[in-house]
């Protein structure tokens, strides 16, 4: 896996361009302070699985930022961990050892649990986990990975899981 940190020092030293790094983090500083809105329907979905008892997490391979961007977004609150590739559970995808320490934290079977990524490596860790997995459609990833069901808005998620 190549992570963004890796990929600025990379090409910062093979085209020599010292004020990459700099650059991009002015450009992500501007962003964090743009307005963000989740997903439609994501934050139904999140209350839906929680109300009954259930638990809903984040396994990403961004860093500590993703925290800003939920609480921005207003979902932060909605779920119980989030781990990042900073956290020393984290072990990069398609492993499925991130998401046994989570089904083991919360005491969630492969059966119960349900990956939903847009990415190949997302459904791939879900499926070596043995949980089921959902592929939300996006444009930028046009994948089609085997997984249990396919969704284009969170809107269909919930009607899934009625």
């Amino acid at each position: 896996m190549v992570t963004i940190p890796f990929a600025i020092e990379h090409y910062s030293k093979l085209y020599q361009i010292p004020d990459l790094k700099e650059g991009y983090l002015k450009y992500y500083a501007e962003e964090a302070f743009a307005p963000i809105s989740p997903f439609p329907k994501v934050k139904e979905v999140l209350q839906h699985i929680s109300s009954p008892g259930g638990v809903n997490c984040i396994f990403t391979n961004r860093g500590p930022s993703i925290y800003l961007l939920l609480e921005k977004a207003g979902i932060l609150g909605e779920f119980k961990e989030i781990v990042t590739a900073a956290d020393p559970a984290f072990v990069v995808k398609p492993a499925p050892d991130t998401i046994y320490y989570l089904m083991k934290q919360y005491d969630c079977t492969p059966e119960s649990t349900v990956m939903i990524g847009d990415r190949c490596c997302d459904l791939e860790s879900g499926y070596n986990a043995g949980c089921r997995t959902c592929h939300l459609l996006t444009p930028s990833v046009p994948q089609y990975p085997p997984c249990d069901w396919r969704i284009r808005d969170f809107g269909e998620m919930l009607s899934l899981l009625q």
